[in-house]
């Protein structure tokens, strides 16, 4: 590539928020070769293979974000990189030029993908445009062949083929996705229905360490799935918590069943708490800082708004850190009753889809406290999750101001014997 070329924002399009917000959200992370994380990992994580010291990747966080806002070329990023280069006294390996290459092409060609898949998983979207089609672009040197022979192929959004072939497809790769309707397939590319997705062969590859690994063919090591999928959850549940809860439910459903990846969806926040809080909730300092980690399911919502005889708020559950400790806590003489680990890393998903729910009674009125149950991961005992719907509470917006919220949150969770919820003063079933 040409030191005057354009960014690579430019060939694709200009960059939006959620390309943006993508790359902004990475975290720090030093390490030593490319390899020491894999795949959806850099969803989280921004990388460069042998920076080691903070300062450092910092600073080259900081050219790469410029790139990415499609502020400079690869000529602008070369500069900037040798002047970090030369304050940190950084020894790299590979050449400048290809190094500088590889670094801002594949932070562009990820980040746009990764805000390409959020825009293609859109419920909307998905409902008047089911199917993907797989784009080449000419403007690559040197083509590989199997993409080549990919340009064109319309799939349904939900085939498990985009789950390994999703670009971009390796270093370098800038074929992209297009959206198509039922109308386009047939009238503007002549097909009665999607293509047969292709049949993946797979070629070994054998690791510096040894050990060894399978790629599908056409598709470089590292490189066989989707950017942005693992970050979906977080803003999908965003975006839920500002609708309504039927709209919201739906959303999310149609995010599980197209993406069939239910833990990558509504657990991606819960599940990295309850790792830092279970061992030892007593010593967690809580940040007191609300999250939306979860969702009732379109039926729980429509089940729950009936029996109350009005809509919920929102289908989204959200708690702060210091419920979560309340919750996670070693409950005393009740200690048997405290959550395994186990069961607690599939909370959400428990409360997306229990086996049943129970309304509280309290003096024979009904509170606005509904147990969802589940069986335990060792199918020993029944998990309990107390969701007090329609609550009320304070939280703070971007600029800090205080604002009432209307969520519905989580209050305790641990062990349940079913015989004691067959008590009608205490619990009505509705579910």
């Amino acid at each position: 590539m040409a030191d005057n070329a354009p960014p690579l924002s430019a060939v694709f399009k200009a960059p939006w928020q959620t390309q943006l917000d993508f790359f902004r959200q990475k975290l720090n992370l030093p390490t030593e070769a490319w390899t020491d994380i894999m795949k959806a990992q850099h969803d989280r994580a921004f990388v460069v293979a042998g920076a080691m010291a903070g300062d450092l990747l910092e600073d080259l966080r900081q050219v790469v974000d410029k790139a990415v806002a499609g502020g400079s070329t690869l000529a602008d990023f070369r500069r900037d990189f040798d002047s970090i280069v030369s304050q940190h006294g950084w020894d790299y390996t590979g050449g400048r030029n290809w190094r500088t290459n590889v670094i801002y092409q594949t932070n562009l060609t990820t980040s746009y993908a990764a805000g390409r898949y959020q825009q293609l998983t859109d419920p909307d979207m998905l409902s008047v445009r089911p199917y993907w089609r797989y784009r080449h672009s000419d403007s690559v040197l040197r083509p590989r062949p199997q993409h080549l022979a990919w340009n064109g192929l319309i799939l349904r959004a939900d085939d498990p083929w985009w789950q390994t072939h999703y670009p971009p497809n390796g270093w370098g790769c800038q074929c992209t996705i297009q959206a198509v309707s039922e109308r386009e397939l047939r009238e503007k590319y002549g097909k009665s229905g999607p293509d047969q997705a292709p049949v993946i062969e797979t070629r070994k590859i054998v690791l510096e360490d040894g050990s060894s690994s399978y790629v599908p063919v056409g598709i470089d090591y590292g490189w066989d799935y989707a950017p942005g999928q693992a970050n979906l959850g977080r803003l999908l549940l965003d975006k839920a918590a500002t609708t309504s809860a039927p709209i919201g439910a739906a959303a999310i459903d149609s995010a599980v069943q197209h993406i069939l990846a239910l833990d990558n969806v509504v657990q991606e926040r819960w599940q990295p708490l309850v790792k830092r809080i279970y061992p030892d909730p007593s010593a967690y300092q809580p940040t007191k800082i609300r999250i939306n980690i979860g969702a009732l399911s379109p039926e729980l919502v429509r089940t729950i708004g009936w029996v109350r005889g009005e809509e919920l708020a929102t289908a989204v559950i959200s708690v702060n850190d210091h419920e979560i400790k309340h919750g996670l806590r070693d409950i005393g003489g009740k200690a048997d009753k405290r959550i395994s680990l186990q069961d607690a890393l599939q909370a959400v998903t428990g409360m997306w889809k229990p086996d049943r729910v129970y309304q509280q009674i309290n003096q024979g009125a009904p509170e606005p406290v509904y147990l969802a149950v589940w069986p335990s991961v060792d199918g020993n005992r029944y998990v309990k999750a107390a969701i007090n719907i329609n609550y009320r509470t304070k939280d703070k917006d971007a600029a800090g101001k205080r604002f009432t919220l209307q969520t519905n949150t989580l209050l305790t969770l641990g062990y349940v014997d079913l015989r004691d919820l067959d008590n009608p003063q205490l619990y009505q079933r509705i579910l």
